[in-house]
């Protein structure tokens, strides 16, 4: 049997497990526990030791959880992977167990024992996905896996606790401007999509009051950015400016007419 690689493996401690560790090297701690079962969110948990893995339903180890979960669950595999949101491609199997298999299929294919012809099956038919499957990992309008956040830190846990660090090591609530600095532009865009506003973000969710960025004004309320711009524009239409979004509002502030008003004309028949 092939040897279970150890090295350049990240764990981490967990009690449940066999050995009290599991292996993470796919994902970024930390992760969010299953609410009416055993483990993580989007996360299979690995023993270090012994390579098993852990059933969400019933936190029992096993190499192989797909007889387990059929059998004493009744679930498919598209329902558990869908239960505890893992990607359709995640295996439930161990490591050991992926590479025995894989020895075993290097060897027949050598010995001519296995078809590796021209990716067609019996019938002449080539494999693969028809155009407009939904087996695609990011295809439009599926939802992700909560396993696509983990791996790169950016479920709710894991983009509170980020926040917190970063507002401890500032000693303050961080602004948008300092989070962009720390953790890139796409922290911004995935906040900014998932919770719309970083102001209700803070005090929703952080419970903390938020700090407004220097590179901005601090209005804190929508009324009062409406007002604003809306002054900005007729200021700019008195002083003899073009009615374009160019001209009438400077461009760190644009951004601010799609999201306080339905689009620049809305923004326009108010002025």
């Amino acid at each position: 049997m092939p040897a279970y690689k150890k090295k350049g493996i990240t764990k981490i401690k967990y009690p449940d497990a066999p050995s009290g560790y599991i292996n993470i090297e796919k994902w970024e701690p930390p992760f969010m526990k299953v609410k009416k079962g055993f483990g993580f969110i989007g996360i299979v948990a690995e023993d270090s030791k012994t390579g098993q893995l852990q059933c969400h339903v019933c936190g029992k180890w096993y190499q192989m959880l797909c007889g387990h979960y059929s059998s004493k669950h009744k679930l498919t595999g598209v329902q558990y992977r869908k239960k505890f949101e893992l990607l359709s491609s995640t295996a439930l199997k161990s490591k050991r167990i992926r590479l025995l298999q894989s020895a075993l299929i290097s060897k027949m294919q050598k010995e001519g024992k296995m078809n590796t012809g021209n990716n067609k099956n019996k019938n002449g038919k080539k494999y693969g996905f028809k155009k407009g499957n939904k087996e695609s990992a990011n295809r439009k309008g599926t939802k992700r896996a909560k396993e696509q956040q983990n791996k790169y830190g950016i479920c709710d846990l894991q983009i509170i606790t980020k926040i917190i660090k970063l507002g401890k090591k500032l000693d303050k609530t961080p602004t948008l401007t300092e989070i962009k600095k720390e953790y890139g532009q796409a922290m911004i865009s995935i906040m900014h999509l998932r919770y719309g506003s970083y102001i209700k973000y803070c005090r929703t969710h952080l419970k903390m009051e938020p700090n407004f960025s220097a590179h901005n004004p601090k209005f804190k309320t929508k009324k009062a950015w409406r007002e604003h711009l809306l002054e900005v524009g007729r200021k700019g239409l008195k002083a003899g400016k073009r009615p374009v979004i160019s001209e009438l509002i400077p461009m760190k502030e644009s951004r601010y007419i799609y999201k306080y008003f339905k689009n620049f004309k809305h923004y326009k028949s108010k002025l």
